[in-house]
């Protein structure tokens, strides 16, 4: 038996999030999460590969391949990526209406068409990829037209005769054999043929007759096997990548199906449920081999303020900044783990853990350790999240930085020298006086800047919000 047709065995939450800061690596985990559901084996091969890796070059070559593998089911259905974001909708996860153009008449009409959860719940549902399956059959139907000309004879279930042109994409021209209308031709989408094979009903389809018969030929003469849902236990795993979940309107995206998720509720589990649909108008119900991997920035939103619901069906796991990563890593003497160390400290103790940084900005120094690409990541990266997350109070920036403690050519972030007098005569006086900062430039390609972040200094910071003094200490 095949490894990839075996059920999966390992206590593996259905429903998980990977939550953490900007940079901590939860899309890139998600390819190993999703493969130690879809293929454990090659996890297996891939961690053994790694720790015998003698270089970063080696790493990269295991990681490639563990991708590669990963790319290879996304290929085949068996996982899926969507990302959510504020005008992400019901309609686009799991049903609603599209509107279609026929391009020779110029008529509109109105079609349901499925979203990426419910194409993917029918999948795991029948236990194999039937995007994949259903695709297939279309390519031999196309071939089949090239063969005869770019057009094809097919019945509807009645015997009424029509012919079928391909008009790209999964549009298909209908012409039926006999009829009053002087330019006979109509459309049938292939999504409407193909949401029909999996057993929805006719009803709300555009020309429901011919996506019938378009669908009788494709069983008949195009090697598509009938569609049967598989026995849970039976089913291969799949697995829907939600990326930035948070980010959605979860209530509104989800709508009814929030309560399905629980693995409780799922397909063939003793407390199952189904709903029936609302535009469609079909039961639906989800699979229990149907994994569902989020992730989550918490700089964006923290878990106290997730959506109660969604806290309570999916199980979390956090992706923390790893500056281990880097123990061995020096540049012209600055250890970049304790450069990533203090400065999440600082920022732990003058906002909170949300918004640590994240180890992944540093990783391109094991490629190129040099200074300059050092000086390339703060200007580009680590001064703008800072920025971020103090909302321009530069002097908390100054102190995560230790720029208090520097020289001034070594320090990130300076007073700005702007002459007030100069730049506004004679209402310079007018001008609420108070210190303003810009960005040192000079200071990114100096190797005291970042030596300079190390040093062991104590400051006492007064927050705005109480008079209680915080230590800061580098370690």
């Amino acid at each position: 038996m095949n490894r990839l047709d075996e059920p999966v065995t390992a206590n593996l939450p259905l429903n998980q999030i990977l939550f953490g800061p900007p940079g901590t690596g939860k899309t890139y985990e998600t390819v190993r999460a999703a493969l130690e559901i879809l293929d454990p084996a090659a996890v297996v091969e891939f961690d053994a590969a790694y720790q015998a890796a003698e270089s970063w070059d080696d790493k990269c070559l295991a990681r490639e391949q563990l991708k590669a593998r990963f790319d290879e089911l996304k290929q085949q259905q068996r996982v899926r990526f969507v990302t959510f974001h504020q005008s992400f909708s019901y309609e686009d996860f799991v049903e609603g209406l599209r509107a279609e153009t026929d391009e020779l008449t110029g008529q509109i009409h109105y079609e349901i068409a499925d979203g990426v959860f419910k194409g993917l719940c029918l999948d795991a549902l029948s236990g194999h990829a039937n995007g994949s399956t259903f695709d297939e059959a279309l390519i031999r139907l196309q071939e089949r037209l090239e063969q005869n000309g770019g057009r094809l004879s097919m019945t509807t279930v009645r015997g009424k005769v029509f012919e079928v042109t391909y008009d790209g994409g999964k549009t298909f021209r209908v012409f039926p054999s006999s009829t009053e209308n002087e330019d006979p031709n109509y459309v049938a989408n292939m999504e409407n043929v193909q949401r029909l094979y999996v057993g929805e009903s006719k009803k709300g389809m555009y020309n429901p007759s011919y996506v019938e018969g378009m669908l009788r030929y494709l069983l008949s003469e195009c090697d598509l096997p009938p569609f049967t849902e598989m026995p849970p236990q039976r089913s291969q795993p799949f697995v829907l990548i939600i990326d930035e979940i948070n980010r959605g309107n979860i209530s509104r995206i989800f709508g009814e199906l929030i309560t399905l998720i629980e693995p409780s509720k799922r397909a063939g589990a003793a407390e199952a449920l189904e709903v029936t649909l609302p535009y469609s108008k079909k039961p639906f119900k989800v699979p229990g081999n149907l994994y569902l991997i989020g992730t989550m920035n918490t700089a964006d939103r923290s878990l106290a303020g997730l959506d109660i619901a969604l806290r309570r069906r999916f199980t979390f796991k956090e992706m923390p900044p790893k500056p281990e990563l880097f123990k061995a890593l020096v540049i012209e003497g600055i250890h970049i783990k304790a450069l990533l160390e203090v400065m999440n400290q600082r920022i732990a103790v003058l906002l909170d853990r949300d918004h640590c940084i994240g180890h992944a900005y540093f990783m391109p120094l094991f490629e190129t350790p040099t200074l300059q690409k050092l000086a390339d990541i703060f200007k580009q990266n680590i001064i703008p999240l800072l920025q971020e997350y103090f909302f321009e109070d530069w002097e908390r920036i100054r102190w995560v930085l230790s720029d208090q403690s520097k020289a001034k050519d070594d320090a990130f972030i300076v007073e700005d020298s702007t002459n007030l007098t100069e730049l506004f005569p004679d209402v310079s006086n007018r001008l609420r006086q108070s210190q303003r900062w810009r960005v040192n430039d000079a200071a990114f390609g100096c190797r005291g800047a970042y030596l300079g972040i190390l040093a062991k200094t104590v400051t006492q910071v007064n927050t705005s919000e109480n008079t209680e003094a915080a230590t800061v200490e580098a370690v």
